[in-house]
């Protein structure tokens, strides 16, 4: 198992890609910090994980706030010792058009997608670089490459954590911390429910994203990956029109 004796962080851990992340991370030996405002999500999380041989911390904590990411850290480094992995993967989603765009809901995604990511890496930092070693993985979207309709908010959130994401992986350079953005296409999770209809049958499931999370952050050090992209084979662009001749 290459991550035994590791421990990761994981936020929006109680269900979809966040869930199915601690458990791929478990089974290759890491023990998990479970974040989430949902406890008993965490708790049954937790339980999973525990049935896998390995150890799971559920902390309850909304990371729109900085008091609670605090507690959460100080409880994984005094129950572990140590943080080498951190996920942000919570996030929420609100899509309206510009003149329908609530400031409340702005306001929201902005505290949770970009402000909560900032706070949580904040929180393992330090911690990470004076033990030269660390992997911050931001869950972030294929929003955050490149502008839709009617996600206005979501998209500015989104495009703010992939630049602090690149920000973060400049600064820890120096110390052996690395950080990886990885951004989804459409998948089949209650948030994208709440928000699209689809088939959910040409979906990316959570667990395709989370394999790739665990691909990334069991890298031998010589590694480096600074972003990743995954799409829906369904979904995935059509070439445009070749001007090319025929057999060409």
């Amino acid at each position: 198992m290459r991550l035994e004796g590791k421990t990761a962080v994981i936020t929006g851990a109680g269900r979809g890609i966040g869930r199915a992340t601690a458990l791929e991370l478990a089974k290759e030996g890491a023990n998990i910090v479970l974040a989430a405002p949902e406890l008993d999500q965490i708790e049954s999380v937790a339980a999973e994980i525990r049935a896998l041989g390995r150890q799971a911390l559920p902390v309850q904590t909304d990371i729109q706030y900085k008091t609670q990411i605090e507690a959460m850290a100080k409880a994984a480094i005094e129950r572990f010792g140590s943080v080498e992995i951190l996920v942000n993967n919570g996030g929420v989603a609100i899509h309206n058009a510009i003149p329908n765009i609530k400031e409340k809901d702005w306001d929201w995604m902005m505290a949770i997608n970009l402000r909560g990511t900032f706070l949580c890496t904040q929180a393992f930092f330090q911690h990470m670089c004076d033990r030269k070693e660390g992997h911050i993985v931001n869950v972030v979207s294929r929003a955050g490459k490149a502008g839709s309709a009617k996600f206005g908010a979501y998209v500015a959130s989104k495009f703010g954590t992939l630049g602090f994401t690149q920000v973060t992986d400049a600064e820890g350079l120096e110390f052996n911390v690395k950080a990886t953005a990885v951004c989804p296409g459409a998948a089949a999770t209650q948030q994208r429910a709440e928000n699209h209809v689809d088939d959910e049958s040409h979906l990316l499931q959570p667990q395709d994203i989370a394999e790739y999370i665990s691909f990334i952050v069991t890298r031998p050090a010589r590694v480096y990956i600074d972003e990743v992209s995954l799409v829906p084979q369904a979904m995935k662009p059509k070439p445009k029109p070749s001007y090319l001749k025929p057999g060409i």
